[in-house]
């Protein structure tokens, strides 16, 4: 498993990183030690009554055969171990420190509801599949996507930024790469390992959020736990949507069991005890959850059932209401007869519905409603059906002026009935699907942009040195020209040439010669100022578009440079290699009419620069 780690080391020297506090930090350093007792442990543990609480409820997880109930921090030691109390420890202790931050475009508090989803999913696949110990599954789902949280603490407004307008992991990985050096996934990674978590979690994590991990070579347990965790992320993302896309999202998660050998009794059943216990967690941890909700699987076409319907109502209510049982439908209604249909909106926005059978009798009041209803997003997802009388014309065009999408005829037999829902059912299943659809073309999009802009890096960069080549030096050489004389600013340029390069290739090889190039191409980047724009244009010329500058800076700039290339030193195995280069200087003049007299002008004076012996600096005159 390849992590980039030096971009890591350097956040941690930094001492930004999201880290466990107080009791916790002592738990993790405890058992680091080779010589702590459970005693000692347990002693710190009941520092922190917070803890004990939500260690004592892990240790009394749903599916826990161990007799008798556990109630004392002994007892719960025992059950889980030390490594999952340790783990327990980091991530109660992360949520609690880390609910707020820098980061205004970082939503802290759907971040740690949908960590606890996904926490909750993975342990209990982890007890259906048994792919790894549940509490620790719990923990590594908890912080299964920190490393979003720790480019949020360090980098703050920064990352807000990228997270505003990339919404696709994708692209939001390759931003995050191009910015930090790292993703949030590879971030998450590290950390983990830097916490402790054994590498046979961390990698399958990783893993299951990487597109090539169907090609992977692992365990067969290891490929579990990585089959676990699409599933657990998938869930933890439909929790928190909406409408459509939450349906596309759950109908995925059902997808991902069956490809993994789950059928959909068993990822239901997982769902249902999770959100029940999303709800309880959420309480004692203070995380926001949602209310209950269901995730169904998806209808197939030809079998019934639908996710959700819901009927208002009516004179028919109780009729209607047997037939759609009988037509192996979910009902949902509201509670009591006398609701408003302020209450319905406020039930439908919530719970999402996919069909909607509204009564007639309701009248004029019922399609003012249907209209807001309409004018909503998650309302424009809803199959809305009108029940009303076989002759009543007037209401069944009102109903489909305000929105509707079929009309029922009360009184029709229940074949009718169903008949009529078919149709519903049909589009339905075309809103899913075209979701689907639409989720990956964005991947694909997503994918085909990250390609075309490293197509776009690669055409215009140098390979060895990573600076531009010669076609972009021309493209922004003539850029910067017009800007200048736009702006009536200065325009210098360095040509840059290693001296005697042929003779070291010659002499040493290329491989020598390319480890010098690169040698030299470190020293001109650093010596450099921030806005100059560094080309290789030759096997040893390097072009430098200074913006901005006159003759004087520009020669105290070059000079440093020379001085600094004078310093490096190669080891090989013929002796040491020494390095030096000439570098001519231009600026622009008011005679220069074109952007090639400036670059003729700096050639000039790189040549001049080695006819006075090399290894020093010559300047075009003003």
């Amino acid at each position: 498993m390849e992590l980039p780690l030096h971009p890591f080391e350097t956040l941690k020297a930094a001492g930004e990183l999201p880290s466990p506090k107080g009791v916790a930090l002592t738990i993790v350093r405890l058992c680091q030690r080779d010589d702590f007792s459970a005693l000692q442990l347990a002693q710190v543990i009941k520092t922190d009554p917070a803890f004990v609480g939500r260690l004592i409820k892990a240790a009394n997880g749903v599916g826990r055969n161990s007799g008798r109930p556990v109630a004392s921090v002994e007892d719960a030691l025992q059950v889980l171990g030390v490594s999952t109390v340790r783990a327990l420890a980091l991530g109660f202790s992360l949520v609690s420190e880390y609910r707020q931050g820098s980061c205004e475009a970082f939503d802290y508090e759907a971040f740690w509801s949908s960590s606890l989803v996904a926490g909750l999913v993975l342990q209990a696949l982890s007890k259906r599949v048994g792919c790894c110990n549940p509490d620790e599954a719990f923990c590594l789902g908890l912080l299964s996507d920190v490393g979003r949280l720790a480019l949020a603490t360090v980098y703050g407004g920064r990352y807000g930024e990228l997270i505003q307008f990339e919404n696709d992991d994708l692209s939001l990985r390759e931003e995050e790469r191009q910015a930090f050096a790292l993703d949030h996934d590879q971030l998450t990674a590290i950390l983990l390992l830097d916490w402790g978590f054994p590498e046979n979690l961390v990698e399958p994590l990783l893993l299951a959020r990487r597109s090539s991990s169907a090609d992977v070579q692992l365990g067969a347990r290891s490929m579990g736990l990585m089959h676990m965790c699409a599933i657990a992320a998938t869930v933890a993302k439909a929790v928190l949507a909406e409408g459509a896309e939450r349906s596309w999202r759950v109908e995925r998660a059902y997808d991902l069991g069956r490809q993994h050998g789950l059928s959909e009794e068993v990822v239901g059943g997982v769902l249902d005890v999770v959100m029940g216990e999303w709800r309880d967690w959420g309480e004692l941890l203070s995380i926001r959850t949602l209310a209950p909700m269901r995730f169904l699987p998806p209808a197939k076409d030809g079998e019934a059932g639908l996710a959700q319907l819901a009927v208002a109502a009516g004179a028919d209510r109780e009729l209607l209401r047997g037939i759609l049982l009988r037509q192996h439908y979910e009902v949902m209604e509201p509670h009591s007869a006398d609701f408003s249909l302020d209450d319905l909106l406020s039930i439908l926005l919530e719970t999402a519905p996919r069909v909607l059978v509204v009564d007639a009798q309701l009248g004029d009041v019922a399609y003012a409603w249907l209209s807001t209803l309409r004018d909503t997003r998650q309302g424009r997802e809803i199959f809305v059906a009108v029940l009303a009388d076989a002759n009543d014309e007037a209401s069944a065009v009102a109903a489909m002026e305000a929105g509707a999408d079929e009309v029922l005829v009360r009184g029709d037999s229940e074949r009718s009935l169903a008949a009529r829902l078919l149709a519903a059912r049909r589009v339905v299943r075309m809103q899913q699907e075209l979701a689907l659809d639409r989720e990956e073309i964005r991947n694909f999009a997503a994918e085909l942009a990250v390609a075309n802009r490293r197509l776009h890096e690669v055409a215009r960069t140098d390979v060895l040195t990573g600076f531009y080549n010669r076609r972009y030096a021309m493209e922004r050489f003539d850029l910067e020209w017009s800007g200048s004389i736009r702006s009536h600013l200065t325009l210098g340029c360095m040509m840059i040439d290693l001296d005697h390069f042929k003779q070291v290739n010659d002499r040493h090889g290329h491989d020598v010669g390319d480890q010098l190039l690169m040698h030299v191409a470190r020293a001109i980047k650093t010596h450099l100022r921030a806005g100059d724009v560094i080309c290789r244009i030759g096997g040893d010329e390097f072009l430098v578009i200074c913006p901005d500058v006159d003759l004087p800076a520009l020669q105290g700039c070059a000079q440093r440079l020379v001085d600094a290339i004078r310093e490096i030193r190669l080891e090989t195995p013929l002796g040491p290699l020494k390095a030096s280069i000439s570098v001519g200087l231009a600026v622009r003049q008011p005679g220069m009419s074109r952007p090639e007299a400036l670059l003729k002008a700096a050639d000039e004076s790189m040549y001049l620069a080695k006819l006075a012996g090399r290894d020093g600096i010559a300047a075009s005159p003003n």
